[in-house]
Order: C-alpha cells, then structure tokens, then sequence
C-alpha cells in the first residue's frame, strides 16, 4: 500500500460540491425524521425528560471516531491530510456559552433551525433571522468594543489533538470513550424516565432500550480492539515528486499576492545569503511541524541553493500541493535579480524584456532599465502608383 485510501480525492470541484450537496439533503432528512426540526425536543434535552440529542450526537461522534482512527491504524487514513478547527480556547469557550444561552432560549441550533424553517415553523425562521443579526453585530462592533477583538484572537490558534494532548495512544483513548459513552447512554434513560413522570415524552421519543445501547457499544469496542489487533508498522512511504515553478512565475504570483501559496527555505545556510521574499526558514524535520499545520491544497514552492531538491520527503502529508524553484535560489537571482538584455528585434520580445526588467527592479530594488522600441517602417501601399519619369508636359 502506498498512499492512504481516505480522504477519497474528487475528479473536479464540482463534483466535490455535488457530493456535499446531496451528503446535505440526507442529512436534513435524518434531523427532521428523528424530530430533530421540533423546537419541544430539542428544548427537552435542558429539562431531562428527553435525552435524544445527547445520544444521537453522541452516537455520531462515537461512530466516526472509531471510523477514522481505525481505518488510520490500519493504514487506510491519513488524518495528517484533513482539515482540523484550530485552537482558540477561550473565545471558543465564550461563544459554546452563548451559543448554549441562544439553545436553551430558541430550542434550536444554527443546524436545526435550518431543519426546522424547512418544515415550515415560524419560530425557526426567528431564530435563523437572529443568527445573522448577531453575526452582524458582532461584525460592526469587534474593532469598538474594548478587549472584544482580543478574546476573539486569544488562544495558539495551533491544532491540537485529544490523545497527543494527554499521551495516550489513540485507540485506547477511543475505546475509553466507546466504553464510557455506553454506560452515559444507559445513565441517560435511566434520567429520562425520572423525569418523564412529572410531563408527557415529545413525540418521536424512541423507547428505552438498554440492550440496543450494549449492542452498539459492544460492536464500536469490537472494531477497536480489531484495529488494534491489525495495528502494525506503517508501510513505507515513496518520496512525492514535485513539478518544478518557473522563478519568474513565481514571483509574478508573489506581486500579485495569490493566495494559498507557502514557500520554505530548505537551504543549508539561509542567513548566508537572502532568499525570495516570504519564504519560510526551515529543514525537513521543522518542516513536517509546520506542514501538519496548513490547510489542505495549499500550494507549497520549496528552494535550496540550486535547484537539486525535487522530491518531497514521503512523511510530509500528502493532500499539498508541492512544487521546487527551478535552479532554486540561483536561479531565482538569474532569473528575478539580474535585468534582462534584449536578444531579438520583435516587438514581443522587447516588451517580454521590459517586464523581466519591472519585475527584477521590483525584487532587487533598482531602477527599471527601459528598452528603446522602434516603430517599424511603414508599409508601402499595394496599389501605389509608380513614380512619374522626369520630362516631358
């Protein structure tokens, strides 16, 4: 096996938008099936007598937890490649608070509500107006309220994950979790049924069934332990070639600051001699740190001193984009640096010269070094008449 199965990569964008879309529809389907669109059952979940959010959110998470763990210990995974929220704790914790105020006063989320306007309930359409006016507020008053936009920044903004966090293997930590969300589960409708005598269940309510829960936690424990068992080394990785990026091209994207492009420094000595604007000093080891971290389908441009590294290491994840400077650093000086001479007499070619020449005094700093065009002669008319001979009348 040479390269994980998941995430599974889509023949074009949209294709990709048409899987979400209809993931989407199906998804809308379930909540309102389940009641999930019934502002008095989602209500029910902060009076006890209906536990049916927590077990079925719950359940979701369990399942695509052992899922993608599993499917990585076993070699099928690469979670390295997915996109993971980073950490801004303290304004994450500000807005779960107030978001869970909004739950509590509305009965529905911002997913529910959605749900909810669909089948047509008018409060849903309140709560769905009253999120974008407190995105709108929030967005007008972030830059006057003081301290406001420093607990909107404050945190690493690094990811971090639960089991790197506690140091602890992944799969044991999901099979205590598997274990513990059993028993919570059956701790639930034990709390349901106290408090479903003092008011009547909402519908759609299933029935307790406790045998069900030890059924589904005991198959969740089952594929952990399985994963487990078939966990081994990880086969190794080939090297990823990478396409090689004009420096001229490159720097073309870096005056017009395209987005989504990351350059590293992979030079021996890069304070030895300055390098392209923006690059990133780094080694390969360093470089794994920082690449774990950056959204999927970046474009990453790499460069030593001339150009040699043309493969990315096989540990560096694989859902980037790698490209390598050709002629790394020297031929970004040649190239971007060094002002260009002209080499034909074409309009085309002199004007190519003329933007060689903007875009290394853009670099380098120095003064544009114009290149003189002269007009062609003009053509003389087909039907021009031939010149009349001295003499005569």
């Amino acid at each position: 096996m040479s390269a994980a199965t998941f995430p599974l990569v889509f023949a074009s964008d949209e294709l990709r938008l048409l899987t979400g879309l209809v993931i989407g529809i199906l998804f809308g389907f379930i909540l309102e099936r389940a009641g999930f669109g019934n502002a008095r059952k989602l209500a029910g979940q902060f009076y006890l007598n209906d536990m049916t959010v927590f077990k079925v959110m719950f359940t979701a998470i369990l399942v695509a937890m052992v899922g993608l763990f599993g499917l990585q210990a076993v070699g099928l995974a690469d979670i390295s490649s997915m996109w993971v929220n980073l950490n801004f704790i303290p304004a994450q914790a500000v807005g779960g608070f107030l978001l869970g105020v909004g739950f509590l006063m509305s009965g529905l989320c911002p997913g529910t509500s959605v749900v909810s306007m669909v089948s047509g309930r008018i409060d849903a359409w309140v709560t769905f107006g009253g999120i974008f006016v407190g995105i709108a507020l929030f967005t007008l008053t972030v830059d006057w309220v003081p301290g406001l936009l420093a607990l909107y920044q404050a945190g690493s903004g690094e990811v971090s994950l639960l089991p790197a966090v506690m140091g602890v293997p992944p799969l044991a930590l999901v099979l205590a979790l598997v274990l513990g969300a059993t028993a919570a589960f059956m701790g639930a409708e034990k709390v349901e049924g106290i408090f479903q005598r003092r008011s009547s269940p909402v519908e759609l309510t299933p029935r307790n069934r406790p045998g069900v829960k030890l059924v589904v936690g005991g198959s969740l424990s089952a594929v952990v332990v399985l994963a487990l068992a078939l966990t081994g080394p990880r086969p190794d990785l080939p090297p990823l070639q990478m396409a090689s990026v004009a420096p001229l091209s490159l720097a073309q994207s870096l005056i017009e600051r395209e987005p989504g492009i990351l350059i590293l420094d992979l030079r021996a000595d890069p304070e030895a001699e300055r390098g392209i604007p923006g690059a990133v000093p780094a080694d390969v080891e360093s470089a794994l740190g920082l690449l774990s971290n950056t959204p999927t389908r970046t474009t990453v441009v790499v460069y030593d001193e001339n150009g040699r590294i043309t493969e990315a290491p096989a540990g560096w994840p694989r859902a980037l984009d790698y490209r390598f400077v050709a002629g790394g650093l020297s031929g970004w000086r040649a190239e971007v640096l060094t002002p260009a001479e002209p080499s034909g007499a074409s309009l085309a070619e002199r004007e190519q010269v003329l933007r060689q020449n903007q875009i290394s005094a853009f670099f380098s700093g120095a003064a544009v070094q114009t290149v003189s065009v002269t007009a062609p002669p003009p053509a003389m008319a087909a039907g021009s008449a031939k010149k009349k001979k001295s003499g005569g009348c």
